[in-house]
């Protein structure tokens, strides 16, 4: 109980310091604790309101409204949590649950009215243009020029995506699909935040992908490898490593959130570096690789073939 306590008073006091994850994980250990109640677990779902995490917060929410607490006081803040993330069809549903089990008093309906009106007219709205909005199906099977495939794109990072969420997901997992497009429109999706899970094929890899699942592999990767750069070129030749540097981020783009294969740094590092160096016309022999990057010449060969072919495919032109 003195444990509980003390967690207890931390956690004010971090909320009056506006300490949030410190108070967040002082929650969590209640609730690990089997000790917490339906207020530790409100303060826990402002916590996560306040570090931008509002998919967390409506999960843990919706656990305090519907789950064992059964707390009236969360519903004000889970309906406005669904109402942010503009899960209107949720709202409507949930709305309707809670009126059912008689868990919505009249003042507390006049305040939900403007955004059950709003969620409806979005719903009708979205049925009304749903499978106009875009098509993208010259997109799945890359068949247009991809400067043409980038004005779709754009019109595309305009738009709510969960309207064409059935072409986008036919986009990642198709193997004809352009990667480079395939990369922005996962960048769109991360944008918009859309919590689904999609099928992905490219590069001759595959995953299942979830905007809201970072790709730890894929940044440890690049990161590595701009720091293998930078420690060989940039106070030798701040230049040469801009240029390099550039370049690398154009063709990592292509793979995102894949790693090239094989996943060698210094491989991929010293294919970077004599790109470079071909582009200021100076020549790098196998005894300048295997001293500065301990790597053999024909693997390093092969990473530049590879960058070299998605040269001539266009890649490197995209601004």
């Amino acid at each position: 109980p003195k444990l509980k306590d003390r967690i207890i008073n931390l956690g004010k006091k971090a909320l009056e310091e506006k300490n949030f994850s410190k108070a967040l994980m002082l929650c969590n250990q209640l609730k690990e604790m089997n000790e917490h109640n339906s207020q530790t677990e409100l303060a826990a779902v402002a916590c996560l309101l306040e570090g931008n995490r509002a998919r967390e917060a409506k999960e843990r929410c919706e656990d305090l409204v519907f789950g064992p607490f059964e707390s009236d006081e969360a519903i004000e803040v889970y309906i406005s949590i669904l109402f942010q993330l503009k899960e209107y069809e949720e709202l409507q549903k949930n709305i309707k649950r809670l009126l059912t089990q008689k868990r919505i008093d009249e003042n507390q309906m006049d305040k939900f009215q403007a955004m059950l009106s709003l969620s409806k007219k979005v719903i009708s709205d979205r049925e009304g243009i749903k499978g106009e909005v875009l098509n993208l199906h010259k997109i799945v099977e890359n068949s247009e020029p991809i400067d043409k495939q980038l004005e779709l794109i754009n019109e595309l990072r305009s738009l709510d995506c969960n309207l064409v969420i059935d072409q986008i997901s036919e986009i990642l997992k198709s193997t004809k699909a352009n990667p480079l497009i395939q990369s922005f429109i996962l960048f769109i999706l991360q944008e918009q935040s859309i919590d689904k899970d999609f099928e992905l094929n490219k590069v001759n890899q595959r995953m299942i992908w979830n905007s809201s699942v970072s790709v730890d592999e894929h940044k440890i990767f690049v990161d590595a490898i701009l720091k293998k750069l930078s420690d060989v070129l940039e106070s030798e030749d701040p230049s040469a490593y801009e240029i390099a540097k550039t370049h690398f981020q154009h063709f990592i783009t292509i793979y995102f959130p894949f790693i090239p294969i094989p996943a060698d740094i210094n491989t991929w590092a010293a294919c970077f570096y004599c790109i470079v160096q071909q582009f200021f016309d100076r020549s790098v022999d196998e005894e300048e690789l295997k001293d500065l990057f301990n790597v053999e010449y024909f693997p390093v060969k092969s990473a530049i073939a590879l960058v070299k072919r998605f040269e001539d495919e266009g890649y490197f032109n995209i601004k």
